[in-house]
């Protein structure tokens, strides 16, 4: 029985190797092609041209855990919902993102996305009085839930001058959640980061919390530790326009804020997040590119119902490729 298991675990190591390798390949191939789209005019809205030349940087990749760490089958999935705009939006409408999950699934998903947020956070530590929105950045998220440390959201919000109320909403429901019953977290950031001219990523650092990319592995990172037995799933900001100083729209492909183009931040986050070992669902390309954004964009940044419909379908898909943990 004992060269029985030993087999048994050498086949499954050399089956993961295998499925690692060819994710790699395709992901090399894919970043090789991904700067390969044609400008469109960003203040033509009736335009129809896809201004993309390349596939999505998806990959979707199954949780595998140690067996000790799976949690009991309960019958329910239950999703946490991690981010801004994307899923804050009409919170509390039937074309709310969550909500619409919700319904696709048959999940219980709690929304606890912050309205006017960031991924990343502005300070190196937590600052109340001079960034209490910090706070909400994805990595101090992060440590409420696996550390415990609310009490920054009483700090933040003490500091706050008004306090919207689903910002209050979000945070009373996050204390509420038992995160050992959570089956998967999700997260999303819309283009915030790049209009604000947030850093994007550490080459030294990795987990640089001040970056878009650092401060999604900062808290990543944390909830692998606490919480193995949790599938994540990154959804990518979809597209958005840059602005200029008159207001009029700027295609993201070419106008920088001191950083770089916003496809170089979903490249980033895309590569941040294959090293995590978690699922990507790149939106800016395999979702809302540029050439079909006036279709389902409120604003520059903002999605309508029916972008919120398509994001939603693409994380359902992501969601049932591979619904169940693999013990390890």
């Amino acid at each position: 029985m004992k060269n029985k298991k030993r087999i048994l675990q050498i086949g499954f190591h050399v089956t993961f190797l295998v499925i690692v390798i060819a994710v790699i390949l395709i992901i090399v191939s894919k970043f090789t092609n991904f700067m390969k789209g044609t400008v469109l005019d960003p203040n033509d809205m009736t335009s129809n041209k896809t201004g993309a030349e390349t596939q999505p940087l998806d990959y979707i990749l199954p949780l595998i855990v140690e067996e000790e760490y799976l949690p009991a089958d309960d019958g329910e999935t239950t999703i946490v919902c991690f981010g801004n705009n994307p899923f804050s939006d009409d919170r509390n409408s039937d074309t709310n993102l969550c909500n619409m999950i919700e319904e696709m699934t048959g999940a219980t998903v709690y929304n606890c996305s912050i309205p006017g947020s960031y991924l990343s956070a502005y300070n190196d530590h937590f600052i109340a009085d001079s960034e209490p929105m910090d706070a909400f950045s994805f990595y101090w998220l992060a440590t409420t839930f696996c550390m415990d440390n609310f009490q920054m959201f009483d700090k933040a919000l003490e500091n706050m001058q008004e306090v919207p109320d689903d910002i209050v909403e979000s945070t009373k429901l996050l204390r509420s959640i038992d995160f050992s019953k959570v089956d998967v977290i999700t997260l999303m950031f819309d283009g915030s980061d790049y209009l604000a001219g947030r850093p994007m990523y550490n080459d030294e650092y990795f987990s640089d919390s001040q970056q878009f990319t650092g401060s999604m592995a900062a808290g990543i990172e944390l909830i692998q530790y606490y919480y193995p037995h949790i599938r994540i799933i990154v959804m990518s900001p979809t597209y958005a326009y840059g602005l200029e100083e008159d207001g009029s729209y700027a295609s993201s492909y070419i106008k920088t804020y001191g950083q770089s183009y916003l496809s170089t931040y979903v490249v980033k986050q895309a590569e941040a997040a294959y090293l995590l070992g978690v699922s990507f669902v790149d939106n800016l390309y395999g979702t809302i590119y540029e050439g079909i954004a006036p279709d389902y964009l409120e604003d520059h940044l903002h999605l309508n119902e029916d972008g919120r419909k398509l994001v939603a379908e693409r994380f359902v898909e992501a969601l049932n490729m591979y619904p169940e943990p693999i013990a390890q």
